[in-house]
């Protein structure tokens, strides 16, 4: 009898463990990002950052060391151009980025040129699809190609 009610102890603690409203740890938030998933948002509160703050912050991010910081980067600038608030500086850092070793980098910066919107990242978009060799980078850089053109 004593096992009977230790196995049923145990069971319920299992699936209070698997159903509970735990955090997530950087590990399964990092596998959910880069598998498509946007984890439950825990930000944290502050004081507002400035736009030139953010922008500049966002910039400086394409060149950091991590594959994952230089995408969110782009991503970031990305979702400020679609607020409106675009900016020609980001123009010369996304297309020094386009150049960057990882894939899903790449994939962002020609996301983030297609909603920037300007023009003159054509023919950096067209040089870059002339050497691309990821099919996900090129259907994002024939999407930034037709946004731009059309």
């Amino acid at each position: 009898m004593f096992f009977l009610i230790l196995f049923v102890v145990i069971i319920i603690a299992v699936m209070w463990w698997v159903n509970g409203e735990r955090a997530l740890s950087r590990n399964e938030r990092l596998y959910l990002k880069r598998r498509g998933y946007e984890p439950p948002s825990e930000a944290e509160s502050g004081p507002p950052v400035s736009k030139d703050t953010r922008l500049f912050s966002a910039i400086e991010s394409l060149s950091d060391i991590s594959p994952y910081a230089r995408q969110r980067a782009a991503e970031d600038l990305s979702r400020m151009c679609i607020e409106g608030n675009r900016d020609p500086r980001m123009l010369s850092s996304l297309v020094a980025t386009l150049d960057d070793g990882d894939p899903s980098v790449r994939r962002a910066v020609a996301t983030a040129l297609a909603n920037l919107s300007d023009p003159s990242s054509v023919e950096a978009l067209e040089r870059r699809m002339d050497v691309e060799e990821s099919i996900h980078v090129r259907a994002s850089l024939e999407h930034a190609l037709s946004k731009l053109s059309g």
